[in-house]
Formats: structure tokens, sequence, C-alpha cells
């Protein structure tokens, strides 16, 4: 029963009775319960609404979860959409949400992906598939990584989240994989910063290929270029005729790689143009000499 209809019956009442307080004692017990039965009424007929509602959305569910297992991705997403619009607290809600990602992760698109992952974690922190999320979260960053020569932005945000992921979850079952894929990204940082080197040093611009090179040792030392790196940056070295400091790295280098059978002929070849860059030094001396 609505309430001005419940008001007006106490107005009209109250003109009846007149003042007369037995009647109207009693007529009040009696609108009393009248509005605690209407008033249980609304809430049941409320309930049983949100109920239907309820059955009504939450096929969105299982059928976003049955395309999902078909891998139907674009109809997973739209109905896993519409369940967690409509069912935001749903027992099924953390797990739809995951879907969600999955779907997006299994499609190539890889930004929704980490917005959806993201959105598991920051609504349904108590659920057992956040560490995945935060995997996968890992793992879109290094789907999104670019060939070596273009810009690194993303290949450095897969490098963040995969040491953030090992820090919060240091016995999850994905900690072998993500360090390898830290290691596969930091290979790419520094063949990007030791191909920056070499095209300086084919430039003849010796000193700044000494630079990247320096980089590339400081900043990527764990990584496979970083050989490579130190044979660089030797020959440069002798260009700037610098031989002390070439003897001293080609001494380091001996002694770090001593089983290396491979390095025999880069270092021939360095100890070859070593001793050119000498005879022309010492050519240039006689000639300067002659002139005086």
């Amino acid at each position: 029963m609505p309430f001005e209809i419940i008001l007006l019956a106490l107005t009209t009442y109250d003109k009846k009775l007149n003042g007369n307080e037995d009647n109207w004692g009693k007529m009040k017990s009696k609108l009393a319960f009248l509005i605690y039965i209407s008033l249980v009424a609304l809430l049941l007929a409320g309930c049983a609404g949100n109920s239907t509602t309820y059955q009504q959305t939450s096929r969105y569910y299982f059928k976003g979860k049955q395309a999902y297992q078909n891998g139907k991705w674009i109809k997973a997403i739209d109905n896993l959409k519409l369940f967690i619009l409509n069912n935001p607290g749903s027992e099924y809600a953390d797990s739809a949400q995951y879907l969600l990602g999955e779907s997006y992760f299994n499609n190539k698109e890889y930004l929704m992906a980490i917005s959806e992952y993201s959105q598991l974690k920051n609504r349904y922190s108590y659920s057992p598939l956040v560490e995945k999320g935060a995997y996968k979260i890992a793992k879109s960053y290094v789907e999104l990584s670019p060939n070596y020569h273009l810009d690194q932005e993303n290949t450095r945000k897969a490098i963040r989240n995969c040491q953030s992921f090992i820090s919060n979850y240091p016995n999850s079952e994905y900690v072998d994989e993500v360090e390898q894929n830290i290691q596969d990204m930091r290979n790419k940082l520094g063949h990007k910063m030791y191909t920056s080197g070499v095209l300086y040093r084919k430039m003849h611009r010796w000193e700044a290929a000494v630079i990247y090179f320096d980089n590339t040792l400081n900043q990527y030392y764990d990584t496979k270029y970083a050989l490579d790196a130190k044979l660089e940056k030797a020959y440069c070295l002798i260009k700037l005729r610098k031989f002390e400091d070439y003897r001293e790295l080609i001494a380091s280098i001996e002694q770090e790689h001593q089983k290396n059978k491979e390095l025999k002929n880069e270092l021939a070849s360095l100890k070859q143009t070593y001793q050119d860059e000498q005879k022309e030094v010492k050519k240039e001396l006689e000639k300067s000499k002659g002139r005086f």
C-alpha cells in the first residue's frame, strides 16, 4: 500500500473519530499493523524482483564462459561485460573479470587485457585469481615489447611488472618463466644499446661509440651483448690510441673468458689492428721528425 494512501487514511479516520480517544487508539493499532504489512510486502516484492533480475543476467556469465572455452573471444567479451555490469558483487564476478582479461589477451588486445586484469586486482583483491591476473599483466607487457630498434617503453614496463610479480609472489609456479622474461627483456635493451655503439663505431665516432659500449657494460652486464661490447670498445680504444686502456681491457677479457675458444679469432684480429695502429703512430712520428 503506498504511503500517501496510508497518510490519507490516517487523516480521514482522525476526522471521523472526532476526538474519540478509545476508538482512535484501536484504529491506530490497526493502521500500524497495515503499515507494517505493506512495508513487508514491498520489501518482498523488491527482493523477488532482484532475484528475477539476477537469474536473467547470470546467464551472461555462463554464455560468456562457454564462448571463451570455444575460443570465441569477442562473444565471450560481450557476455562477460554484461554480466559484470549487472552483477559486480556476484559469486562469479571475480571469475568473470579474469575471463574477460583472458579473452582480450587471447584476442591480442593486450592493453585492454591489462586494464581488465587490473580491475580484478582492484575490485576483487580477495580472489585467488589475482595472482594469475598479475602474472598475465606482466606477460601482456612482454607481448607488447617491440623489436629492439623501436621505442622500448613497454619493454621497461614488462621488466618492472615481472619484478613486482616475483616480489609479491616469490613461491609462484610462474616465477621461473617470469625470471626468463626479465632476462629476455634485458637482452633486448642491451641489444639496442650495443647496436647504437656499433653505429657510431661504423661512423668512426670512436668516443661516442665508447660511451654506448660502456653503458651496455654498466647497465646490461648480464646480457649476451656484454662480451661483444667489450670487444668493440677495445677496437675503439685502439683507434683512439689509448693503448694502455686497450691492454688493460684485453687482459680482463682473457682472464674472464679463458675457456671461450671462439674468442681466439676475435682477439687475434684485435691484436693485428693494435699492431697496425702502432705502426701508423710510428710512421707519423718519423714523418714529423723529418720536417724539422
